[in-house]
């Protein structure tokens, strides 16, 4: 089950184009991809692909629509968030204990939409009465106030991270290789005790021979560190070639050459040339 299929993001009635491409962002980033219009003050716009960034591969796929009601068209469950408490019937949760609500329902192959009001006065009474479950992003009492693609990025979150916890994992989306099967590891072994440390190693029966004696345990006489490349998405290191013993390490770190942020794109002038401990 992915939620990205499930879920749908609709914002009404929005005044500054930004929030949609910012919106987009944050979605993006938390594998989201469906998002939905009613009746925006401006789109498409410029301002839209330029807080998409690297979002705007989704801008194609945005639904826009003159109603709410064609937005909610095949939805079987509505969620409506809101920074007030109103006198509607409904039942109201934090994020957090609406969270789980909503993946239930994305597992029942439900079709979701998660509503987002106006930037300046939120959703009317009467959408939050379209909701089956009402939902408020807990803050500050004196001021609960979050721009609109911040509430976004903040749901989005909860429902990603809750979304991650509860399934299986997949060891696909943790590791940038496959994990080793047990005869690799066992021949990973067998080289460490011949070849490192210079033993002979037979197996006879199923039984083990080391130095020609029968035994049912083996202490390595060296230590063996784990290896890391500096650029851990294109280095062949010890994900490939498994422990190094402590003799093959020739040298030491000793300070930072280069420090990049990916996220603001600049270069991390405070960290250069600092020594390493």
């Amino acid at each position: 089950m992915s939620l990205n299929k499930q879920v749908k993001i609709i914002l009404v009635e929005t005044t500054n184009s930004g929030n949609i491409g910012s919106a987009l962002r944050a979605m993006k980033t938390m594998n989201f991809s469906r998002l939905c219009l009613v009746k925006p003050k401006e789109f498409p716009s410029d301002a839209v692909e330029t807080m998409a960034a690297n979002a705007k591969d989704l801008i194609k796929n945005i639904e826009v629509v003159d109603s709410l009601d064609e937005a909610l068209k095949n939805i079987n469950f509505v969620v409506g968030t809101s920074s007030r408490m109103r006198k509607v019937p409904w039942p109201n949760e934090t994020l957090q204990n609406a969270s789980p609500n909503i993946i239930k329902e994305a597992k029942k192959k439900s079709k979701v939409a998660i509503l987002f009001g106006r930037e300046d006065r939120g959703l009317t009474n009467e959408e939050l009465q379209r909701c089956n479950l009402h939902l408020h992003i807990p803050a500050n009492i004196d001021y609960p106030v979050l721009n609109l693609s911040m509430a976004v990025q903040v749901v989005c979150y909860q429902l990603y991270v809750d979304e991650i916890i509860n399934r299986e994992p997949n060891k696909s989306e943790f590791w940038d290789v496959p994990t080793a099967e047990s005869n690799h590891v066992k021949r990973l072994i067998n080289h460490f005790i011949e070849v490192y440390e210079q033993n002979s190693l037979e197996l006879k029966e199923d039984k083990i021979y080391i130095n020609g004696e029968l035994t049912s345990s083996y202490t390595f006489q060296m230590d063996y560190y784990w290896m890391m490349g500096d650029n851990r998405h294109n280095s062949l290191d010890s994900r490939f070639w498994g422990f190094v013993p402590e003799d093959h390490v020739v040298g030491k770190a000793l300070f930072i050459w280069m420090s990049w942020d990916k996220n603001n794109g600049k270069v991390r002038w405070d960290r250069l040339f600092n020594g390493i401990k």
